[in-house]
């Protein structure tokens, strides 16, 4: 998992390119609500990210996926 320095960078990063406040994002991921992250996307984006949320091995496999990793590498700098 990484560490709480990476998770500030990648929410940092994140609430730039979604014009979004960095505290936003980070109460949406310390309350596990991501309603009003999502309604800034395409509906069947948020609707295809929301499904995977909501599922455990199938968060898990997409995080563990080359493309996941990669994106996540970009985001970090």
């Amino acid at each position: 998992m990484a560490d709480k320095e990476q998770i500030a960078k990648l929410i940092k990063k994140l609430s730039e390119r979604m014009g979004t406040p960095e505290s936003e994002i980070q109460s949406a991921v310390n309350n596990s609500n991501y309603g009003k992250l999502l309604s800034k996307m395409d509906a069947k984006q948020a609707a295809q990210v929301e499904a995977m949320l909501n599922d455990e091995q199938a968060a898990k496999q997409f995080l563990s996926s080359p493309q996941a990793k990669a994106i996540i590498k970009r985001l970090m700098g």
